[in-house]
């Protein structure tokens, strides 16, 4: 029996190998094949946070592109920044001389560029604030000589979390784009990637008109039921356990939709029952380890709960709508079912405003807290456990505690409380699952 490890097996944190799921809908797989194959063609992967945007991107390069680099672009990040990373990471290609399929020769005179360009680099500017060094951008380090050097490395270039960048700074990035499809007449492999959350592609065509057609927009949706159930059949089998079907259909509703989620719940039904590696002999899981691992997630969570909530709350007026979207079925409601339920119940809000509300909590500045499924329209939260938030935040106002902070044990028993009525409206077979509540 091949044994494997639990951290590689269940990974909320990275991208999967071991319990990796081919996303069916859409051809979303060949789609991003024919995509990465396509010279000239820059890539725009996005969907919401845990959809499974990177391990998909993981996947399915290594069938085109041997070797790349990624930058893990984050707030504030300038563009000169990001140029820097990814000048940096080709010094494996151009001093180290790792050479890959694609590329088993280096170019003399694009080593020389690449060695000049890192010997200007070494200028540093001091913040006469804080003695801080930053390194400065020099004139030869041009877009166009780095994708020169890209081009000659055969490495793809994979923008992480590209929506993070902002303002200018994400303009220069499209441009840089723009850039890199004119070069790739001459370097059919010079390829960037980016990944990010929902409407960056559109961020990108907005920045620059002429990359419409240049531009290949691949969205990651969030996973079917199904498909979340492969991720637990693939693990359940690495590592010799057993979670029935009446569990894995308990996980994949907790999940909604987020490979993350199911990875860190089945990641903690292991660890609390010691499994670290494959097991000799199949160990079954039953409610109690999957109630326990709920309760631990929340624990682990509580922080991201608040923040993403902290950030709806920037919302003027933004009560009422989560009141509304509350009220509704967790699997989503139309817009004029929310108003229709608004005005039956005296809640004051129009429907420009709920829908104005609903848009921004999609993005992720204002927490992205919810979803709209694309074919039936129809808003929810995008986790369940902000679904629970939100319940506990309104359980502890209307209960006139509002003038102080809960302390963690409170919010805890709170979400507790929240998850059990969530978990009410999900209806079980009593006869298999002999279901547990939080």
């Amino acid at each position: 029996m091949k044994k494997y490890k639990l951290v590689d097996v269940f990974t909320p944190t990275s991208p999967a190998k071991v319990t990796f799921v081919d996303r069916v809908k859409e051809d979303v797989n060949d789609r991003l094949v024919r995509a990465l194959e396509l010279p000239g063609n820059q890539i725009v992967i996005y969907g919401h946070s845990g959809s499974g945007k990177s391990t998909l991107l993981e996947n399915v390069l290594y069938r085109t592109y041997e070797k790349q680099i990624n930058t893990n672009c984050m707030k504030d990040m300038t563009f000169d920044q990001v140029i820097l990373d990814a000048f940096d990471q080709l010094q494996e290609f151009y001093v180290n001389e790792v050479t890959n399929n694609k590329k088993t020769t280096i170019d003399l005179k694009a080593k020389a560029d690449y060695l000049a360009i890192q010997a200007q680099i070494g200028a540093v500017y001091e913040n006469s604030e804080g003695q801080k060094q930053v390194r400065v951008l020099p004139p030869q380090l041009t877009p166009q000589n780095l994708g020169r050097l890209l081009g000659q490395s055969g490495y793809c270039w994979v923008l992480e979390d590209f929506h993070k960048i902002e303002g200018e700074e994400k303009e220069k990035l499209a441009q840089m784009m723009k850039v890199f499809v004119n070069l790739s007449m001459n370097y059919r492999d010079l390829k960037v990637v980016s990944l990010g959350a929902v409407n960056t592609a559109r961020q990108v065509v907005k920045s620059d008109k002429e990359m419409r057609k240049r531009v290949s927009e691949i969205q990651v949706e969030l996973m079917e039921p199904d498909e979340i159930k492969e991720i637990i059949r693939k693990g359940c089998e690495a590592l010799n356990i057993v979670i029935d079907k009446a569990l894995q259909d308990d996980i994949a509703h907790h999940s909604n939709g987020l490979a993350s989620i199911c990875h860190k719940i089945c990641y903690l039904m292991c660890s609390s029952a010691y499994i670290t590696e494959t097991v000799e002999e199949p160990i079954e899981f039953n409610p109690e380890d999957l109630s326990k691992a709920l309760s631990e997630y929340i624990k682990d969570e509580e922080d991201t709960l608040r923040d993403a909530f902290d950030s709806a709350m920037k919302i003027d007026k933004i009560e009422n709508t989560l009141r509304v979207l509350l009220s509704q079925n967790e699997n989503g409601a139309h817009i004029e079912d929310m108003f229709r339920w608004a005005k039956e119940n005296g809640v004051r809000v129009s429907k420009k405003k709920i829908e104005e509300d609903l848009e921004k909590l999609e993005k992720e500045e204002f927490g992205e807290l919810v979803k709209i499924e694309e074919n039936s329209q129809k808003y929810s939260f995008i986790d369940p456990f902000y679904r629970s938030f939100v319940m506990a935040y309104f359980e502890e106002k209307d209960a006139n505690l509002k003038n102080r902070r809960l302390n963690n044990k409170e919010l805890i028993d709170l979400l507790n409380s929240a998850m059990r009525a969530v978990k009410s409206n999900y209806q079980y077979e009593e006869k298999d699952t002999g279901h547990h509540e939080l």
